[in-house]
């Protein structure tokens, strides 16, 4: 059964780029009914995209969240029990197969800028990444002038795939 449902996730996945965004709330947008900010062109995307109002995560803190996400199997299932980055070092099991691996048996190139803070490596291989791993968070995760060149290299070394 699930690897009918990715199948059919990776059909729609190769004629869409598919973003997720943490860590910004996104409660600056005018799809949040934010009066002050003017995001004409975020607001025009979110029109055409699926739009999470009341999304739950089962662990509170980012790395299990984020395996969760990449996996599509909670934190106790995936082992990814606590944080991975630091002193904590937690990481999924081996054997999990997570969102970057299955796109890359489709041939479907993935990237990730910003915080990763998941591992190993082997479990979550994307082709492309800008993360505190090889980069200052300060300016991966935080300096939105130095997220966007990265984004636009990573589409433009992509662009046929």
């Amino acid at each position: 059964m699930v690897d009918e449902q990715l199948q059919v996730m990776i059909l729609v996945l190769t004629k869409c780029i598919h973003i997720f965004s943490a860590d910004d709330g996104g409660f600056e947008m005018g799809t949040y009914l934010n009066k002050i900010c003017q995001t004409p062109n975020l607001d025009a995307l979110a029109k055409k995209s699926l739009i999470f109002n009341n999304a739950y995560t089962s662990v509170s803190s980012c790395s299990p969240s984020r395996s969760t996400i990449l996996t599509g199997q909670p934190s106790h299932q995936n082992g990814m029990y606590g944080l991975h980055q630091g002193v904590h070092h937690f990481n999924s099991f081996d054997n999990v197969k997570s969102l970057p691996t299955v796109l890359a048996q489709h041939n479907i190139r993935t990237g990730i800028i910003g915080k990763k803070h998941v591992g190993p490596s082997s479990v979550y291989p994307f082709d492309y990444a800008e993360t505190e791993e090889n980069n200052s968070i300060l300016q991966v995760g935080r300096n939105i002038t130095k997220i966007k060149l990265l984004v636009r290299e990573f589409l433009a070394n992509n662009k046929s795939q």
